[in-house]
């Protein structure tokens, strides 16, 4: 997520960089066609260029606000954990009391540590690579090359290893399904046992896991974002359009570029004003159709992502805080703007 005022002009022009560059080769061929040819019917009639401009309009209004949907969803769906790793929290500290307390095999810190253990495996299973994903453009690689997210420079099992023992971290590994799904089962299992052995009464049991059900609530619908792409039929008609009237763009412009000069007699020079104002039209719905896709994925660890990596980071702080666990963690801090 990007986390200062706004990109730069520097920043915006170098990610759209091969749009821009396609964009200004196609607009010169076709000047220099019409220009050198004389084939003045190739030029395409105002209101074809007006009718497929606002179709191109009314699609990407349409798709960029059901991509901010998306990740407007997302990101509250992930602001939520905070919420509710809170309650968790102090449901298990009034249920359990002092971290070294042991309560039929169970403590506070061990369930403590399997609640980030949890947090680790959901966030590294939002940022697994999907086909639709746009983290291989080679706009958001040139961007991201100084700036990794945090998942990708370490792996899953590394980290499991600071919340669960070894024999727990190589049965989360071996898991063939969600990996998170399992962590949480052993938290329902653990409270179980805590009930079925009359350490906590049926009303402490219910409120226990009610935070758990919750947790998981927020995991599906984080997960239904993540495994779902935006509707494919409404991108695919939204890239087909904005295909076309970058195509048709320079032929529909020409006409006005040439008679601006026509009365001064300096047609054939006013002309080439087509290229710069065809690439100008052209590049505004390109990289409005880009900034919209690029909203539609808030985990594939590109910049404008949702920082779910911040977030688990900075719940775990807290809720060693509540224990008295005093650790070196320090908050993920943004890097040139951008925070993971």
């Amino acid at each position: 997520m990007h986390v200062g005022r706004q990109y730069s002009i520097p920043e915006f022009l170098a990610w759209t960089r091969k749009e821009s560059r396609w964009i200004l080769g196609w607009s010169l061929c076709a000047t220099i066609l019409l220009q050198l040819s004389g084939w003045k019917y190739l030029t395409v009639p105002a209101p074809i260029l007006t009718i497929v401009g606002s179709a191109l309009a009314i699609s990407l209004a349409f798709k960029n606000q059901q991509c901010f949907a998306r990740f407007n969803q997302a990101l509250t769906l992930s602001g939520q954990l905070n919420t509710n790793s809170f309650i968790l929290a102090h449901r298990l500290i009034s249920v359990l009391g002092n971290p070294e307390t042991v309560r039929s095999g169970v403590t506070l810190e061990q369930m403590f540590n399997r609640h980030f253990a949890w947090l680790t495996a959901l966030r590294f299973s939002l940022r697994e690579k999907r086909s639709w994903e746009n983290r291989f453009d080679p706009g958001n690689v040139r961007y991201l090359a100084q700036i990794p997210s945090p998942e990708s420079s370490t792996s899953l099992e590394d980290e499991l290893k600071v919340y669960l023992s070894d024999d727990e971290v190589r049965k989360v590994m071996a898991h063939p399904d969600d990996k998170a799904s399992l962590i949480m089962d052993w938290q329902y299992e653990a409270a179980g046992k805590l009930h079925k052995e009359n350490v906590v009464t049926e009303y402490r049991y219910t409120v226990l896991t009610g935070a758990f059900d919750e947790l998981s609530r927020l995991q599906g619908g984080l997960k239904l974002i993540k495994n779902y792409p935006y509707a494919r039929n409404y991108y695919s008609i939204a890239v087909i359009l904005n295909k076309m009237f970058v195509a048709i763009v320079p032929f529909g412009l020409y006409t006005y570029a040439y008679e601006l000069g026509a009365s001064a007699g300096v047609a054939e020079w006013t002309a080439w004003l087509n290229v710069p104002f065809s690439v100008l039209v052209s590049w505004v719905f390109v990289s409005l159709e880009k900034v919209g896709e690029n909203s539609s994925n808030p985990f594939e660890g590109n910049a404008n992502d949702v920082p779910i990596s911040s977030i688990t980071r900075k719940i775990e702080i807290l809720m060693r805080g509540m224990i008295g666990n005093s650790n070196d963690l320090k908050p993920i801090e943004a890097k040139n703007n951008i925070l993971f």
